[in-house]
């Protein structure tokens, strides 16, 4: 197989004459009194698409997590269980405010929250529970929300990978008490950094919305540089919302690209035994196949960092799935007091699906050619490991 000079991200954008637009305009227009127009806008279609009410823009998604905690009163004492398998941000933002992040294990079929590992891991101490829409894959929300309502637990649904993805027709952010979404620069629309804290909930809203400014009120008829609490710069720029407006009303043809990766990576790679992809498990969910996955058998030998080095021998990046929070030295410290268990005991299914599972090329703009390229090379790569 030739290997081609050029190399394939493992991530890209796909911008536009659209997004340069907006951007220009924002750049010339969005000061004093249009300061906030493109924020005002993206908010407005935002919140039409995801069918929350209220939905305030956030310097980063990790913000918003931190806002979710802040504002639902959580702290010392509590704990807040999140899935092992996720972005490191869904559990930082616990530590933030001095709370436990308790690991449960994931689903085997969409890599989501297990709710079985999740209700078994809930104590007296047991506050909140942090679902995250992994990869663009759905968790079983019902099932998650009847247990946190048997239980009294505050629902954050973590959607930062789940935009356009539908739950039982529901868009992606309708599960939570709070919902967070991102739009870092390899999210399926970008403001190349930048967040959504979101809720149904007027008052949450309220208090998010004076936590993130500083503390200060900005209703009419309070001080303008007063701060009432102890708050946050987690503001938005004007710039950055022209951004993801522009990229935002492309989501469709966004979507539509995703589900055409997936598609022909799973076609051009089928028959491949030990091989699996993101799967649909649930009746009227839809994915958003933001990034395609690949979850191969430990029979090859081949663990995700290996794998990430062999395509890299073909100038094609990926990158390997998220790591389990708990092994990490930051948060290791919570799993000592499973009696001596190691993770890979206390969250199995974690543990094995992350070491070998990699990130295919996921970037918008890849050719058919590349996508076959990327596929030739995977082939050749399992192909010299004999596994049969």
């Amino acid at each position: 197989m030739k290997i081609r000079n050029n190399t394939i991200p493992s991530a890209g954008p796909w911008i536009t004459d659209a997004e340069i637009n907006l951007v220009t305009e924002a750049i010339k227009e969005g000061w004093g009194k249009k300061m906030n127009m493109h924020i005002d806008q993206f908010i407005e279609e935002f919140s039409d698409y995801t069918q929350l009410k209220y939905c305030l823009p956030t310097a980063h998604c990790t913000d918003a997590i931190h806002l979710a905690l802040v504002v639902s009163d959580i702290g010392p004492g509590d704990e807040v269980i999140v899935p092992d398998v996720t972005w490191v941000a869904s559990a930082a933002p616990i530590e933030y405010v001095g709370a436990t992040p308790v690991f449960v294990d994931i689903n085997t079929t969409n890599l989501c929250i297990d709710p079985d590992s999740f209700e078994q891991a809930i104590t007296k101490r047991t506050k909140a529970v942090i679902g995250v829409d992994l990869l663009g894959n759905m968790a079983d929300w019902k099932k998650i929300n009847q247990i946190a309502k048997k239980h009294k637990l505050i629902v954050i649904e973590d959607a930062a990978q789940g935009l356009g993805a539908t739950y039982r027709g529901q868009p992606a952010g309708n599960f939570g008490d709070i919902s967070v979404f991102s739009f870092s620069g390899t999210k399926l629309i970008t403001s190349q950094q930048g967040g959504i804290f979101a809720t149904n909930d007027e008052e949450l809203y309220e208090k998010a919305k004076m936590v993130s400014h500083h503390g200060i009120n900005k209703k009419p008829g309070h001080e303008y540089f007063w701060s009432t609490t102890l708050g946050y710069n987690y503001n938005w720029s004007n710039i950055q919302a022209a951004l993801a407006l522009a990229q935002l009303r492309r989501i469709d043809e966004f979507l539509e690209y995703k589900a055409w990766l997936y598609h022909t990576y799973k076609s051009e790679l089928k028959g491949i035994k030990g091989l699996k992809f993101n799967e649909k498990i649930y009746k009227n969910t839809q994915q958003s196949f933001w990034i395609t996955y690949a979850i191969l058998s430990p029979k090859y030998g081949l663990s995700k960092q290996k794998l990430v080095e062999d395509f890299q021998k073909y100038n094609i990046g990926t990158r390997p799935m998220f790591y389990p929070i708990s092994s990490m030295p930051p948060f290791a410290k919570y799993m000592h007091n499973q009696e001596g268990k190691t993770g890979h005991e206390i969250n199995p299914n974690a543990y094995r699906i992350s070491d070998y599972s990699i990130c295919l090329p996921n970037g918008y703009k890849l050719s058919d050619e590349d996508v076959r390229y990327i596929c030739d090379a995977f082939k050749e790569i399992l192909k010299k490991n004999n596994y049969q």
